[in-house]
């Protein structure tokens, strides 16, 4: 399968998602932390980023793997694994294209992250690679983002100032459209490095998400071989999720 190259998280961009998500939310870190803690095998994060995840369960002795399409996440995760004297497997790639010889025993997908994956086939390769690579008794956990819940106002621009150690700042500036027939919602990013008043260095991204509806999903993981698949409520594994969720989060197990 084809793949063009990624085309967002670049430098600026990432500095800006550190700055911003220094660490995990708590309540998902709990959630998640939840299904690590009933795994008896390898733990796999496929789309990691920066290790906002990874790196604190590698801390408390998990054995957690993980790989990104972004280089310049992957870069920001090593400096990071680095200070915290943590040596992390991961690698760059695709969810499309994973083949890897290990089993997991749960493969985690937080921040609605799966979403980023815009095309549908795409979508139900990485799907379908997810299942090929969990153990018999694997897990499944993950979120997208659900299209029945509102959406931000569209059109509006938002933005941030992002103070760097050098006396330098990011400006960051977000203007997200409605969703098109495709059900992805595409948001215009723009980061801009500032020195002594005079912009520096500017990117600018398109970041798409594929928003879902909770039976599309299901139909998805059902095609893609998941036979008990649950709607959790966002980040309390006990209680049934809803429709009306700004998440929609699945619990799947292969067997």
């Amino acid at each position: 399968m084809t793949i063009k190259a990624l085309d967002t998280y670049f430098d600026l961009c990432t500095q800006v998602y550190d700055l911003s998500k220094p660490l995990p939310p708590e309540d998902a870190y709990r959630f998640y932390s939840h299904y690590v803690n009933q795994c008896s095998g390898l733990i796999l994060e496929p789309m990691c980023g920066t290790g906002r995840f990874l790196l604190p369960l590698l801390a408390e002795g998990f054995d957690v793997h993980g790989f990104d399409a972004s280089e310049s996440m992957l870069n920001q995760l090593h400096k990071k694994a680095k200070h915290l004297a943590l040596r992390p497997t991961i690698w760059h790639g695709f969810l499309q294209n994973l083949n890897r010889p290990e089993q997991y025993g749960l493969i985690f997908i937080p921040t609605g992250s799966f979403g980023l994956i815009t095309d549908l086939d795409q979508a139900k390769a990485s799907l379908k690679a997810i299942h090929h690579h969990l153990a018999a008794d694997g897990v499944f956990v993950f979120e997208v983002e659900n299209i029945q819940y509102p959406r931000p106002t569209p059109r509006v621009w938002r933005g941030d100032v992002w103070a760097l150690p050098n006396g330098e700042y990011i400006v960051s500036s977000y203007m997200t459209l409605a969703p098109d027939s495709n059900q992805i919602e595409t948001t215009v990013c723009k980061y801009e490095l500032v020195k002594n008043h005079t912009i520096i260095k500017a990117e600018c991204e398109l970041l798409r998400v594929r928003l879902y509806e909770s039976s599309a999903m299901k139909q998805l993981l059902q095609e893609s071989g998941f036979q008990h698949i649950r709607l959790v409520k966002p980040f309390d594994h006990k209680e049934h999720g809803s429709e009306q969720n700004d998440l929609l989060i699945f619990e799947c197990r292969k067997n």
